[in-house]
């Protein structure tokens, strides 16, 4: 409760006391006394906490790193006296945002609005609200934290990439679990009529059966399908690489999910996405950091794959040992790209037996990179 200068005026008022009572001095007497009294006035002013009640919204609740976001705040003097201006703390991730208060009247309101940094990708807890209380000279402080909090996603940065242009394997009467897109020229099965269908699938003989419309639900068995391993180990990594590493898996994952193509992504953390939304997979993205992993174990997941995949492998400066780990796949799947990010190269893209190894120093560099290689 009390400052630092409080707390200086306390140490100062008992230590002159102290002396005026040894030497007999009444005039340090009286300033001692007076100092111990000026620190007990203030912390009996401050001994009642503010009585405000916070609202927030931020808005929006998911960007991408460097679009601008913000916090609303609505605050409420709940108390019967006004509550006087000051300095309040908007708390945003390890951060504190300072918030300039008004003066506020009991029952009076006013709306905030502070802009939050979104610099760093991750997601961010917003709020809560500290309000302090002080007297005039700052001898004592009280706050008042809100209970309220908001969140912010600020997904990674995405790169214009090209999506691999196949995979190996190709099922010419369509996949049994229906993970291909509809509308291809393989037949899958038969299902009722829904309006907008194209009459001329509708099945005749099996809808005199049934007495349903039924149409021949056709699927598209040639869409290329990605596989993309994210190394996420620590030691391979620095804080600016590892920032790299998360944007070239966005950029490729969301090259696949925006024309409709099959992806699986899997991270030495134990990370698996498939089947997913592209707000799913930025916020998964968002809020992954390094840590322990094996990038032996995650080549031999890759391996129990079914075939048909295009391999992405992204990890950063993974030494020549791990790269071997690789090789086994290299019968499995049709093209393999491996993404080294955060070194420095004369040599930026290196071809080896049955895969192209990519050597970057940023985000940048890899999608131009990677775009070169697709057009190949």
């Amino acid at each position: 409760m009390l400052t630092r200068a409080g707390r200086s005026a306390l140490a100062l008022g008992a230590a002159l006391i102290l002396a005026g009572w040894i030497f007999g001095y009444a005039p340090l007497l009286a300033i001692g006394i007076s100092s111990l009294a000026v620190v007990a006035i203030a912390v009996a002013l401050v001994s009642r906490p503010p009585t405000v009640g916070v609202e927030r919204e931020v808005r929006p609740t998911r960007v991408m790193s460097g679009q601008p976001a913000e916090v609303q705040l609505r605050i409420i003097n709940a108390g019967r006296r006004s509550a006087p201006a000051g300095v309040a703390l908007e708390r945003f991730g390890d951060r504190a945002l300072p918030v300039t208060v008004p003066t506020l009247a009991s029952g009076e309101s006013v709306v905030l609005t502070k802009d939050l940094p979104t610099d760093r990708r991750g997601v961010y807890e917003v709020g809560p609200l500290i309000i302090n209380r002080s007297d005039p000279l700052s001898l004592a402080r009280r706050g008042q934290w809100s209970s309220e909090v908001g969140r912010l996603h600020v997904h990674p940065r995405i790169h214009q990439v090209q999506p691999f242009p196949s995979g190996l394997a190709r099922d010419l009467d369509g996949p049994n679990s229906g993970e291909a897109p509809e509308g291809g020229i393989a037949f899958q099965n038969l299902r009722e009529y829904v309006v907008g269908d194209d009459l001329r699938l509708i099945h005749w003989r099996s809808s005199a059966k049934t007495g349903q419309m039924m149409v021949r639900h056709n699927v598209d068995t040639h869409q290329p399908r990605t596989l993309i391993l994210l190394d996420t180990r620590p030691d391979v990594y620095t804080e600016v690489s590892f920032e790299d590493a998360i944007r070239a898996t966005a950029s490729i994952a969301m090259a696949s999910l925006a024309r409709h193509f099959p992806f699986k992504l899997r991270t030495t953390a134990g990370l698996v996405l498939e089947h997913t939304t592209p707000t799913r997979l930025l916020d998964e993205l968002a809020a992954l950091t390094v840590g322990p992993g094996d990038f032996e174990s995650l080549t031999r997941s890759a391996a129990r794959e079914r075939g048909g995949y295009s391999l992405a492998i992204i990890t950063g400066a993974a030494p020549a040992s791990d790269l071997i780990s690789v090789g086994p796949l290299r019968s499995r799947f049709d093209n393999i790209t491996i993404a080294r990010m955060g070194i420095r190269s004369a040599n930026e893209a290196v071809q080896l037996p049955g895969a192209l190894l990519i050597n970057v120093d940023s985000s940048i560099s890899f999608a131009q990179a990677w775009n070169r290689r697709i057009r190949r």
